[in-house]
């Protein structure tokens, strides 16, 4: 009888250290296979118990659990034909997912929110300011046509002088703001006239000090190329010499006053590294008249370089 318990108890044994494990084990698989949702809500549950143990120790009031808002219904816009099957399912799920709010808890007692809607996909187009820079500094040469200048004169055949070509040069400085443009232009302009009735020959020269305000607006025509074009006004500083042979004799005529300018440009400017560029350009410059000599206009074909910064 004491032989047969003996072996009773160790059969028991052996079968209790087989099969314990795999009891374990098996309640391991089933812990560790709860989902997320599963999860956070035994999470939850133990941290209500704990706080309801320590309000019952402290005599405060336990925490109370939010109950959820109910999620609000968006209707997703209508998907174009051509998305089908998954492209349609997820052309949807995009679009419902573009409706987001958010809700910011402060003192539990005042709520804001806000909300993003993204109706319309609105894609962003840098400006000249932001792919140039703010400032912008342009010293120039330019090649002038001057109109044939017109001279007041008792001598009939003097009273329209014909105009060489000449030159102009000179610094730009200005700032953009989005696509335009705002700034000074400093310039020096030389060209000589003449003129020969008869026996009676007339030369002289024009000299132009200016100084301009000018704006103007810029069209990206590609990532390094600008179209400008603009206009300005302001005030120079004319002067005017003219000496008159006739025969054997000379006659000076002599006129120094400030005048009123102005001018109309069109620009091609071409940016070879972020902050270096160059241009050209053609400038149409105007000018008062001065004394004798009268109103005058200059026809400018100009090169430089630029900066920007």
């Amino acid at each position: 009888m004491n032989t047969s318990c003996f072996y009773f108890l160790k059969l028991f044994l052996h079968l209790f250290l087989l099969l314990g494990p795999c009891v374990m084990i098996g309640q391991q698989v089933n812990e560790a296979s709860v989902d997320r949702d599963e999860y956070f809500r035994r999470l939850e549950e133990r941290a209500l118990k704990l706080s309801g143990k320590f309000a019952e120790i402290s005599g405060t009031e336990p925490v109370k659990l939010f109950s959820p808002r109910q999620a609000k219904q968006y209707t997703s816009r209508a998907t174009s034909p051509g998305l089908q099957g998954a492209d349609s399912s997820f052309a949807e799920a995009d679009t419902e997912s573009s409706f987001s709010e958010f809700y910011s808890d402060q003192n539990n007692s005042e709520f804001s929110s806000l909300r993003f809607t993204d109706d319309e996909v609105i894609e962003y187009q840098p400006t000249i300011e932001d792919k140039r820079g703010q400032y912008f500094l342009r010293p120039f040469i330019a090649l002038q046509a001057p109109s044939d200048q017109k001279y007041e004169t008792p001598t009939p055949g003097l009273k329209k002088l014909d105009s060489g070509i000449g030159y102009s040069l000179g610094l730009q400085a200005g700032t953009r703001i989005e696509n335009f443009s705002l700034g000074l232009r400093l310039s020096y302009h030389y060209n000589e006239f003449s003129r020969s009735v008869g026996i009676t020959e007339l030369t002289g020269e024009n000299e132009l000090f200016s100084l301009i305000g000018f704006g103007g607006y810029s069209i990206s025509l590609r990532e390094d190329l600008t179209f400008e074009f603009g206009g300005g006004l302001g005030f120079a500083n004319r002067f005017n010499f003219a000496t008159i042979n006739i025969g054997g004799s000379s006659l000076h005529d002599v006129s120094e006053k400030t005048v009123f300018t102005y001018e109309f440009s069109l620009l091609l400017d071409y940016a070879y590294t972020e902050n270096l560029s160059a241009f050209a350009g053609y400038r149409l410059v105007g000018m008062s008249e001065n004394g004798p000599f009268q109103h005058n206009i200059s026809h400018q074909f100009e090169i430089g370089m630029g900066a920007s910064f």
